[in-house]
């Protein structure tokens, strides 16, 4: 019989950017009161390690981290890249203080000319035998459909192979519902990734923009897909990476989220 998930993790997206030193306790504590066991630390806050014990006294548990490589980690510039990789491995090492939590990075290689492609290899490379040394999971995120951005699409086909291509058991894959949603059935996501998957990222959207909105805002089957990731033996939480728009983010209204997600996904 198929493990049920039933666990519910919130990205700290969801506040926007820390302003203030003590931002993020303030976050963690509305997450807290909304009754979310979990929380994703988004690329907006930083200085992890060093806050660990206070943001472990809230009673939130770290689920997963977000990485910050970005387009540096594809330069061809050598120096470049290798600052963008040593920035990375610092953040890496910061989310080995919450134990072996997977850490999300984006698959940069969007572009059309293959050097960009060996050259994010390279940086993977790099960072993966950091990750693998402090005891974390690095995983790599599905993408959204850009075709006014990028060159070129990367479908969660590729995103898997190049994943199984380091043949470790700590590089997986996450799934961005709201990415793969835009250009693909996410039930064949789900199917391609089968084996790999370590972490979610849950959003709605319209099927035309990755708009992240809260789950049911959207067209998004979430019960459908969930069962699929579990069949594919995804048994972490409905990790809720959405934004907020307008609406205040108070705990009333992320709680009132997380009972929605939890009456359609924990039958």
């Amino acid at each position: 019989m198929m493990e049920t998930i039933k666990k519910t993790s919130l990205s700290t997206s969801v506040f926007g950017p820390e302003k203030q030193p003590d931002d993020l306790l303030r976050f963690l504590e509305t997450t807290r009161q909304a009754g979310y066991e979990y929380v994703e630390l988004s690329r907006k806050q930083f200085d992890l390690a060093s806050r660990a014990d206070a943001i472990r006294s809230t009673g939130v548990a770290v689920w997963s981290v977000h990485g910050c490589l970005g387009g540096d980690a594809f330069s061809c510039d050598e120096s470049v890249r290798k600052a963008a990789v040593a920035r990375e491995i610092a953040r890496v090492e910061d989310a080995a203080a919450f134990g072996p939590v997977p850490v999300v990075e984006h698959y940069l290689y969007r572009q059309l000319d293959p050097v960009y492609g060996r050259n994010f290899r390279r940086s993977i490379e790099e960072l993966y035998a950091a990750s693998h040394d402090a005891g974390v999971i690095l995983t790599i995120e599905t993408v959204p459909y850009k075709p006014q951005i990028n060159e070129r699409y990367a479908d969660s086909a590729e995103v898997a192979a190049f994943v199984r291509s380091f043949e470790a058991e700590d590089l997986r894959v996450t799934i961005d519902i709201n990415h793969s949603n835009l250009h693909e059935d996410l039930l064949e996501v789900c199917a391609n990734c089968r084996g790999l998957i370590a972490n979610v990222h849950m959003s709605d959207n319209h099927g035309e923009w990755e708009d992240h909105l809260p789950p049911g805002e959207g067209i998004i089957d979430f019960p459908a897909v969930f069962a699929a990731l579990r069949e594919c033996g995804y048994t972490g939480p409905a990790n809720l990476e959405m934004h907020a728009g307008a609406a205040p983010v108070t705990a009333a209204w992320l709680e009132k989220i997380r009972k929605y997600v939890e009456s359609i996904l924990f039958q």
